[in-house]
């Protein structure tokens, strides 16, 4: 519900430049494709939480809410009743919901979208840039050798992230446009360069 509150803030807050329908859904496509995070929070179950507070606000006032809620609730809800926006959030958020999830060449991925889809490759992106002058697939091995022997985690995010890259943008520029090393070659040479590892290392 405090993502749906923060989405809602930067469009109030964003003079016309953001769409809150495209907004909710890109949060849709986060969560929907998430397990974990579906698990933790499903669409439906944020949905459910904003009428809750809808019903506890009319119940008990805004005011029996903790005071920084406060302030990102009356942000968010633009000069409207909070009770009514929070119910008009939730359905909008469940309209988009039961809809198909746009494509990327529908919906582009935005920025905060992609880096909670792709951390770790954005993590790498960091140490790439502190190592320029090496090659690419010794950049990648230093990365997760450097958590051997308990780099197992670290070796699957970087190949699954990789690999689903290469899956939703399956063009040569992959996520080039985003990550300037990322091209559809780079992501393959990632994912070989994990499993060589893994091969050698650990089997």
């Amino acid at each position: 519900m405090i993502r749906l509150l923060d989405i809602a803030i930067a469009v109030q807050e964003s003079s016309g430049n953001l769409s809150l329908d495209n907004e909710i859904q890109r949060y849709i496509r986060v969560v929907n494709s998430d397990k974990i995070a579906q698990w933790n929070c499903s669409v439906y179950s944020a949905t459910g939480v904003l009428e809750a507070i809808a019903n506890h606000i009319e119940a008990f006032e805004a005011e029996s809410l903790p005071s920084h809620f406060q302030d990102r609730m009356k942000r968010a809800c633009g000069g409207m009743e909070s009770p009514d926006y929070l119910r008009t959030l939730a359905e909008i958020v469940r309209i988009h919901d039961r809809q198909p999830p746009p494509e990327y060449w529908e919906l582009p991925m935005a920025g905060w979208e992609f880096l909670q889809t792709f951390p770790y490759l954005f993590g790498l992106d960091v140490i790439l840039m502190d190592e320029g002058d090496k090659d690419f697939a010794a950049v990648v091995r230093s990365a997760v050798t450097d958590e051997h022997p308990y780099c197992h985690e670290r070796a699957a995010a970087y190949a699954t992230e990789a690999q689903r890259a290469l899956v939703l943008f399956p063009g040569p520029d992959a996520l080039a446009e985003r990550l300037s090393w990322a091209t559809r070659i780079r992501l393959q040479e990632l994912v070989a360069t994990v499993n060589d590892h893994m091969q050698q290392e650990h089997s």
